[in-house]
């Protein structure tokens, strides 16, 4: 009898132990269970962003200084990039040529890569009245930017749009960018200059008193290239339209204003 009791005993206390490391290796389980892909790609996201913001906010706030206050208090608070979109005429680029591939790489050389996306959409012949008739601005409004860049279509008017007429366009087309897409930044630009100006010299002066009138952002990009009474300005247009050293003067022009120069 008293080797049954000893037997029953040491029965119970191999199930005791056994049952003891069982929950001992499922607790050291527990604690190292494999991070989760979400988990993982969330803490890669944090590392990136640390990694791709290399600049000081003082040096944020320098780069910034143009832009209005609202969008400076989104550059400065928050890790998601600046969405940009570029509006205009065949003068902005083609599939070829284009202004978007320098401004993209110069804004990325400014602050850092990832800190603005940036889009285009060329509507090559259209006028004025053709974008607001066609309501074509919705394209842009669908892309929901925090920043309009808006060529003012001014070569593409001429001989078709009166000044007048060309002016209350694109008062259309911005109250309309305004109020579907609320905090949005527009920048408006005038289209490329051409050697031999003419009648169209006396439109993009215009467009700088227009803009100057109702308050707008003006990115006069005319300052920067050769004079237009001039031989050298031939060098940066084809088909009066701007050629590979054009855009990068174009382009060059965008990034430093939005890089606060």
């Amino acid at each position: 009898m008293k080797n049954v009791v000893f037997l029953l005993a040491v029965i119970g206390c191999i199930a005791l132990v056994g049952a003891g490391k069982v929950h001992w290796d499922e607790k050291i389980e527990q604690s190292v269970q494999p991070v989760s892909a979400e988990e993982e790609s969330s803490s890669a996201s944090e590392s990136a962003k640390l990694i791709e913001q290399p600049i000081s906010n003082d040096e944020l706030k320098g780069l910034v200084a143009n832009f209005p206050e609202q969008l400076q208090e989104k550059m400065m608070s928050s890790n998601e990039p600046i969405s940009v979109v570029m509006m205009g005429s065949e003068s902005i680029g083609t599939n070829d040529s284009e202004l978007q591939s320098i401004v993209e790489e110069g804004l990325a050389t400014s602050y850092w890569n990832g800190a603005f996306t940036v889009e285009q959409l060329t509507f090559k012949k259209e006028t004025t009245d053709t974008i607001v008739d066609g309501e074509l601005y919705k394209d842009v409004i669908e892309k929901n930017p925090d920043v309009v860049l808006l060529e003012a279509f001014t070569l593409n008017d001429n001989g078709n749009v009166t000044i007048e007429e060309g002016h209350e366009n694109i008062s259309t087309i911005i109250s309309n960018l305004r109020q579907s897409i609320p905090g949005v930044s527009i920048i408006l630009m005038p289209s490329n200059p051409i050697p031999d100006p003419q009648y169209y010299s006396f439109q993009i002066n215009a467009l700088g008193e227009y803009a100057e009138a109702k308050d707008l952002v003006y990115l006069d990009h005319w300052q920067e290239w050769p004079s237009v009474d001039g031989e050298k300005i031939k060098d940066y247009v084809k088909d009066y339209r701007p050629n590979d050293r054009g855009f990068e003067v174009w382009g060059d022009a965008i990034v430093n204003y939005m890089s606060g120069k």
